[in-house]
């Protein structure tokens, strides 16, 4: 089963103009089973029938999530069923998952590290005018609370998604890979291999909790795991 694992839409996301349908028939084109519809601080609970009246007209899974802003960048959400007061500290969100058996993934954790614009900095390294390497990087506290990290993301470049899986190789975190996409464009750019099929979003936390996951890229119409060699072969 591959899921793209950090989608945004237009009915709970205020910075997406990515239909329901939009969405369901990209992922449907890119060959993608579901996705995993991550919004910024809240759960789709008002339009959740909507929502899986559509992904079921695909047959396509659908599965909930939460991108919450926290004091050491965006962390994806994957097991709550509502956005947790509090959760910004990522202290608290790290107590919070244990207690609801959630999982946490650092998404996009190397984003406007390089060739940062004006205004745009990387949230772990704000106010600072170098570049860290990637031992300085790996060594943020911020990978002591998350059980994984997204090195594939399909609003990063490439030297923002390498160093995101060498950090999660350094600090032997799950690896999982998503689109980010905030518009029909991006949808399906990466995803998240799992090993069996489920519509049950406790299959879904186990599975990454036990690393039955694997980080993918299309190429050819096929979906291949990401190692080093792709981020290798790609900056050529």
């Amino acid at each position: 089963m591959i899921l793209d694992l950090h989608l945004h839409t237009l009915l709970g996301s205020s910075d997406s103009s990515l239909t329901i349908e939009q969405a369901a028939e990209k992922l449907i084109e890119r060959g993608l089973d579901g996705a995993c519809l991550t919004e910024h601080s809240s759960i789709w609970e008002k339009n959740s029938d909507q929502i899986e009246d559509v992904f079921s007209q695909f047959n396509l899974k659908i599965f909930r999530g939460l991108e919450i802003t926290t004091n050491y960048g965006h962390i994806i959400s994957i097991g709550f069923e509502q956005y947790i007061p509090g959760s910004h500290d990522i202290e608290l969100l790290e107590k919070f998952s244990t207690d609801h058996n959630a999982f946490l993934i650092s998404a996009h954790p190397a984003r406007r590290l390089f060739g940062k614009e004006k205004f745009q900095q990387n949230l772990l390294y704000k106010g600072k005018e170098y570049i860290p390497n990637i031992d300085e990087f790996s060594s943020n506290i911020l990978f002591k609370y998350v059980d994984g990290v997204e090195v594939l993301n399909g609003g990063n470049n490439l030297e923002e998604n390498s160093f995101a899986f060498e950090a999660a190789k350094l600090n032997a975190k799950i690896m999982t890979g998503g689109s980010d996409a905030h518009s029909e464009a991006g949808v399906g750019t990466f995803a998240t291999k799992f090993a069996f099929e489920t519509n049950e979003i406790c299959e879904i936390v186990n599975q990454l909790k036990s690393n039955q996951v694997q980080p993918v890229f299309r190429k050819d119409n096929t979906w291949i795991t990401v190692d080093e060699q792709y981020y290798k072969e790609h900056n050529t």
